[in-house]
């Protein structure tokens, strides 16, 4: 039904190659060898009991995850375990990528092409802003294996639609793929693209626009049916077990609210995320690079095969990578643009191939060698930089805690629970990574073309989860009827306070309204019933109060 052996003959190729494996598993642990050695605790990490065994993820239609922690037990805080299979898979991924990239171009596709193809789907700097989350690291990089595996399969046969694999197989892998993280669909659409994209290059197949469509058609069916099985599974789950839709995670369709009404919103967001931060963000800055080098072959190829149709295809697959955020009428966050990494991995590939087959001197063609393995030891270095930002925000926090608990343990009644609130703040010292400064290049065309001056040193920060306090989430409201996050955190480090409750810290808000700040005196004080921390108030932390 499905034929493996040729997947089976691709996936030796490449791992029975040293100069393809070797750079890639050096390039790997440049990558994640800091964060695999140096684990930290960062937001969801001291929730997982929540997710996977209080049924979270099942109310958000992630069961996938759920079977997986059933039959494994591998959702816990256990430092190495879920970043080192996380890795294993992101190297599998890229193992598989290639393999489905061999077979669609007719193995006309040079091997060094493909090893920096891995090099850069690996490194990309941008997977850190989901990485950090213990929770969510692995089924991301698992995905990232899946969709090659299942565009691979559906590429043994795209002439027949007859075939089980087209509605049963391929749809119910893609349902479990996409109930591990739903922006997973994103990365399929694209691959979609970029199959029809390398079989216009390199295949003898039509190269008619009418062709080409019913080609892609026969991916898009797989997906639509996947999409159905993952809802048909997913209520009936919910039908079952008896739950309820949980508002967590962020699937909002954001057009509801009226097309001009949203669509300002949309390209401030846009502008934003895409504009100024490529000023800032080496991932943004390689994707924006990576756009432009894409129309370049767009016009390029369009010209040299006189057809509209590969324009289409270039066109097509920048719009993929975008498409999360048409359909929801939002900018993607970056924790769930999954598909960047492969974009631009795809792009300089393609322009490497375009460069190595050209009529080019040999001189170019090395420079242009030397010029991607210069962007790669700047990737290398930048997923570094971010790892250990968050290193140093952990520890930052962990010190907080210890002199909090110290303070607490030699001035208050243990025997009265621990009320934490407020917005903690982190300091300039991780700041100094997260933020544009006001006199950067990035910061004076934010002031100047949105009119926005911010106070402070910075004009606004350019990451979204990274440098993101785990103490400010930690407080907050989060998870109703369940222990404060901040009680884990602090039982992690070895402190077991009493625990408080939601009447506690509505009636703690109250009392904390003209209490000085974290670490000012007088930020810690006691009353009859519980003590109270107050990391600083702010509308954030009160508009929590007012929907509880």
């Amino acid at each position: 039904m499905v034929n493996l052996k040729e997947l089976n003959e691709n996936v030796k190729y490449f791992l029975s190659s040293r100069w393809f494996m070797i750079p890639l598993l050096i390039a790997t642990i440049m990558s994640f060898g800091f964060t695999l050695t140096h684990p930290s605790i960062s937001v969801d990490d001291t929730a997982m009991d929540y997710y996977y065994r209080q049924s979270e993820l099942l109310t958000q239609g992630r069961f996938f995850q759920v079977f997986i922690d059933k039959i494994s037990g591998i959702y816990n805080f256990r430092p190495f375990v879920l970043d080192y299979l996380a890795i294993l898979c992101l190297v599998a991924a890229a193992v598989l990528w290639c393999s489905l990239f061999k077979k669609v171009s007719g193995n006309k596709l040079k091997l060094i092409v493909y090893l920096f193809f891995a090099c850069f789907f690996v490194s990309y700097p941008l997977i850190t802003e989901i990485f950090i989350y213990m929770g969510s690291n692995f089924e991301t990089c698992l995905g990232y294996a899946m969709i090659p595996f299942i565009l691979f399969i559906l590429s043994s046969d795209t002439k027949n639609l007859n075939k089980p694999v087209t509605y049963i197989v391929a749809p119910f892998l893609i349902a479990l793929t996409l109930s591990l993280y739903e922006s997973l669909a994103v990365v399929y659409l694209f691959g979609i693209f970029a199959i029809l994209i390398l079989r216009f290059l390199y295949s003898d197949d039509s190269r008619k626009f009418r062709d080409v469509f019913l080609r892609g058609l026969y991916f898009v069916i797989p997906l639509i049916f996947g999409i159905v099985f993952r809802f048909l599974i997913d209520m009936t789950l919910k039908i079952v077990l008896h739950l309820g839709t949980s508002t967590n995670a962020s699937k909002e369709i954001h057009w509801d609210h009226g097309f001009m009404q949203n669509l300002p919103k949309l390209i401030d967001g846009m502008t934003l995320s895409y504009f100024y931060n490529a000023l800032v963000y080496l991932p943004i800055t390689f994707l924006v690079i990576a756009m432009g080098a894409t129309f370049i072959l767009m016009f390029w190829h369009g010209f040299k095969h006189r057809s509209l149709t590969i324009a289409v295809l270039y066109l097509g697959s920048i719009l993929s990578v975008f498409s999360l955020t048409i359909l929801q009428g939002v900018e993607t966050p970056y924790r769930a643009c999954s598909v960047f990494s492969i974009f631009t991995a795809f792009v300089f590939m393609l322009l490497l191939q375009f460069v190595e087959e050209g009529t080019f001197r040999i001189a170019i063609k090395k420079a242009f060698v030397v010029v991607l393995c210069l962007f790669l030891i700047w990737q290398l270095n930048d997923i570094n930089k971010w790892f250990y930002v968050d290193y140093m925000r952990y520890e930052e926090e962990v010190n907080v805690v210890n002199q909090v608990a110290m303070e607490i343990r030699s001035n208050y009644d243990l025997e009265k629970p621990v009320v934490f609130l407020g917005d903690y703040k982190l300091s300039d010292n991780i700041n100094q990574y997260t933020s544009a400064e006001k006199s950067s290049l990035a910061g004076i065309l934010y002031k100047n073309l949105t009119g926005i001056v911010p106070e402070g040193k910075y004009a606004y920060k350019f990451v979204q989860t990274n440098g993101d306090s785990f103490l400010d989430w930690a407080v907050g409201w989060n998870f109703e009827n369940n222990v404060s996050e901040a009680h884990k955190f602090f039982k992690d480090l070895g402190y077991d306070f009493k625990a408080d409750n939601y009447t506690m810290r509505e009636k703690a808000y109250l009392l904390t309204k003209d209490k000085p700040q974290w670490p000012k005196k007088g930020s810690i004080f006691e009353t009859d019933e519980f003590i109270v921390v107050n990391f600083g108030i702010s509308d954030k932390f009160a508009n929590q109060v007012k929907l509880n």
